[in-house]
């Protein structure tokens, strides 16, 4: 069985953990550019899922989407149409999911840390996969923190769904 965790924003990731909680395989959110925009790469969403697809075991978390009063309109409508492309992509390649709001999954996973934000997913997963690199990039230096929310919702759908 696998547990995939998705942080569906345009700076998200995408992390897969096994029945011993191991990772499997993390995907920083394939974007291209498209008329100096930012956009999912759909196919490569697809393909990336078709890797791990397993009929009966698979299952998924989905972060629901929510509006920051700070964001602009673009940021709030690529959330959410993020958001609907990865239910989608999940209904029709027949994977089974739950969605999950983030202040369930921080409650759940952050106990161990002091604050339950994209610093404490970075922090809990540099202590439960201390060789794990959580970077973007080979050139990038800083955690990339799509993945490791990514990551601590794949605990959370194992913790909740084994």
């Amino acid at each position: 069985m696998v547990y995939i965790g998705i942080d569906n924003g345009l700076n998200g990731g995408i992390v897969v953990i096994d029945d011993n909680q191991q990772i499997v395989e993390k995907l920083v959110m394939p974007t291209i550019k498209v008329g100096g925009k930012t956009e999912y790469d759909v196919n490569e969403i697809v393909n990336f899922f078709n890797g791990f697809f397993q009929p009966n075991k698979m299952f998924a978390a989905l972060e629901k989407a929510h509006v920051r009063p700070v964001s602009g309109k673009r940021a709030c409508f690529m959330n959410g149409f993020g958001y609907g492309i990865m239910q989608g992509l999940l209904e029709s390649l027949n994977i089974p999911y739950e969605i999950v709001s983030p202040n369930d999954w921080m409650k759940e996973i952050l106990t161990s840390v002091n604050t339950k934000d994209k610093k404490g997913s970075i922090m809990w997963c540099k202590r439960k996969y201390p060789k794990e690199d959580w970077t973007a990039s080979k050139r990038s230096t800083k955690p990339h923190d799509g993945l490791t929310d990514a990551c601590c919702l794949a605990v959370y759908c194992y913790r909740k769904n084994r």
